[in-house]
């Protein structure tokens, strides 16, 4: 009997030395795994979430990215004071992180892919919305973004002021919106009929949009998606080793196929001010 009790004992004590053991090992793996934080233009999730989980099983680095308008994002980075990398939709909100000392001066700024500003309609266009002056048609029911966090807000003014549809559509707008991705909500739940969104959305979205082209005399400006290493971050190298990915061979085939455009020559095609 007290043999029974003692081989109990020192089974007890093996059970819990492994338990510890365990645990310390466990509690080292999660002090170890690295993870970066990244706030992203709402425009680029559907590739960027494709890419992280592809940088995570390949490196084992976790992937966090908070997405938004543009500068939705870089407000809320800043704010926090947080964020290994800033993405975003064009130079404009680039040049405005350098401004607010989001990204160091001597910063890499890296270009990514490029979004066309196109119509977009609900899926079988029930309007037959073919041009921009069709969105001036009374009981139109049209969606903008807002020009404080998205670059679509101040550019679909500008482009329907080139095509002198201006102050006919604008009496249709019902709503404006700061990130792209609820204008694309907002077509797909019958709340707008027509509103200008990025091209790529024409893949990502295919089951619930379509996309009409602008030609390309009204295209006052296109999305240049860029990233650079924050100014808030502590894990540099691997924030620029993301980069990397993203801008490498690998990274340009997940954006094309999402329906961005990886090749600069190619997108200055659809606009008019290169």
């Amino acid at each position: 009997m007290k043999r029974r009790s003692i081989l109990l004992l020192v089974f007890l004590l093996c059970m819990v030395l492994v338990i510890s053991i365990t645990g310390c090992s466990q509690a080292e793996s999660s002090a170890n795994t690295q993870e970066l934080l990244i706030f992203a233009a709402a425009g680029t999730r559907p590739p960027l979430d494709e890419a992280a989980n592809i940088f995570e099983q390949k490196y084992g680095t976790r992937v966090l990215v908070n997405y938004g308008g543009g500068g939705e994002v870089l407000s809320n980075m800043v704010i926090s004071k947080t964020g290994d990398i800033y993405i975003a939709p064009e130079q404009r909100f680039m040049d405005s992180a350098r401004k607010q000392e989001a990204i160091k001066n001597d910063a890499a700024i890296r270009s990514i892919a490029f979004m066309i500003p196109v119509i977009g309609v609900k899926k079988g266009n029930p309007q037959n919305i073919q041009t921009l002056d069709d969105m001036s048609r009374p009981g139109i029911k049209i969606i903008m973004g807002n020009p404080e966090t998205m670059m679509l807000g101040y550019l679909t003014p500008e482009i329907l002021q080139k095509a002198g549809v201006h102050d006919t559509v604008e009496p249709n707008v019902v709503t404006r919106v700061p990130q792209v991705a609820a204008m694309v909500t907002a077509l797909m739940m019958n709340q707008a009929d027509a509103g200008v969104i990025w091209h790529s959305f024409g893949t990502t979205s295919a089951m619930d949009i379509d996309i009409i082209w602008i030609p390309q005399e009204y295209v006052t400006g296109i999305g240049e998606i860029q990233a650079a290493v924050s100014a808030y971050s502590q894990r540099t190298e691997i924030a620029e080793k993301f980069i990397d990915f993203l801008t490498s061979d690998e990274g340009n085939e997940i954006f094309q196929k999402n329906g961005y455009i990886t090749d600069r020559e190619e997108a200055d095609k659809y606009w008019m001010g290169n």
